[in-house]
């Protein structure tokens, strides 16, 4: 049977662009909405996602904002006692989303304690936190010069929580942020022991610095292709099949065959809400992974959030079991 490569559909909302970081690289908490969308809002989303077709909600927010004042006096507007329970209602109302719909929560907010990981559990299938770096000196560099989460230690130790709770987990690091070779292959090696201790890491993403305009790395140089593909190379060697390893198709739609040939078995999360005007539509793109997947021998599916081996009572007590039967049949039916 050929090797799998796998994708997801999926439909971001952003919450809140207010974030504790302000990274050398990143454009997200310079300009967008300030305040928490309501509840009524986080349903018309849920519902476009299902007419969309998506599998997955991916909640973006910034980081560190659980005590923000703006955040704070949001959430008591709303009737809630803490953004936590804000989230936790969100993930609720996608957990109960119509048997048609399929849809399954992604969280991209940030790094969170055992606690407040443990009370959204029930209702949480998956977290995406990008390990980033495990170069501690860039805390001295543009990249992380005033991004106090971005510290190595904090982002292990908010790893580690993933694995404790037991929650899938989505980590990885950036290319070409300042970092050294050695210090990427320091970062699989950290992720690679996280994962020996609670099997928790289903993927490992590996993504490129672009320079932005407007922040202040936008005057600093990418890595090359050869470099990124390098690095990517690397990190399939060192996790093998054991972990996925992930780059986006979005973003790299020009190198999907190299990345085929260098190990790649998952292109990240498609966004089902990309603009007209994007350079890749998403048909187009989809196309061009089955065709890049075929002519390898390999065989192109969509998935869940999380992937087929996660897909259990040990994972999910809940009532993720339920539903995964279903909506697999589902995928398979629409399969490409």
């Amino acid at each position: 049977m050929a090797r799998e490569v796998t994708y997801g559909l999926s439909y971001p909302i952003v919450l809140t662009r207010t974030c504790a970081n302000q990274c050398g690289y990143c454009r997200f908490p310079i300009a967008g909405p300030e305040r928490l969308p309501p509840l009524c809002v986080i349903r018309r989303h849920l519902r476009e996602a299902a007419r969309r077709g998506a599998t997955q909600i991916e909640l973006i927010a910034g980081e560190g904002i659980a005590t923000h004042p703006d955040i704070v006096a949001t959430v008591r507007y709303y009737g809630l006692d803490s953004y936590q329970s804000y989230l936790t209602r969100i993930l609720e109302m996608i957990e109960a989303t119509d048997r048609r719909s399929h849809l399954f929560s992604l969280l991209n907010i940030g790094p969170l304690s055992l606690a407040e990981l443990l009370m959204m559990r029930p209702y949480l299938c998956a977290i995406r936190l990008m390990l980033e770096s495990a170069d501690e000196m860039l805390a001295f560099r543009q990249a992380h010069f005033r991004a106090p989460l971005k510290s190595p230690d904090q982002r292990l130790e908010a790893i580690l929580s993933c694995g404790k709770a037991g929650v899938p987990l989505t980590t990885g690091i950036m290319v070409g942020i300042g970092e050294t070779r050695a210090s990427r292959l320091k970062a699989f090696d950290i992720i690679a022991r996280a994962h020996e201790r609670y099997g928790h890491i289903q993927a490992v993403r590996i993504q490129k610095f672009h320079p932005l305009p407007g922040t202040p790395m936008e005057s600093s140089p990418e890595a090359s292709d050869d470099e990124f593909l390098e690095t990517v190379a690397q990190a399939c060697r060192c996790f093998g099949t054991d972990v996925a390893v992930q780059v986006s198709a979005e973003e790299h739609s020009h190198l999907i065959g190299r990345l085929l040939d260098g190990g790649v078995s998952d292109f990240g999360d498609i966004s089902v809400g990309r603009s007209r005007n994007s350079l890749v539509p998403l048909e187009m793109l989809i196309q061009r992974m089955v065709s890049e997947t075929q002519s390898h021998g390999l065989h192109l599916t969509r998935r869940f959030p999380v992937l087929d081996r996660y897909c259990t009572p040990r994972w999910y007590p809940g009532g993720f079991p339920s539903r995964i039967p279903r909506s697999r049949a589902c995928l398979l039916e629409q399969a490409i």
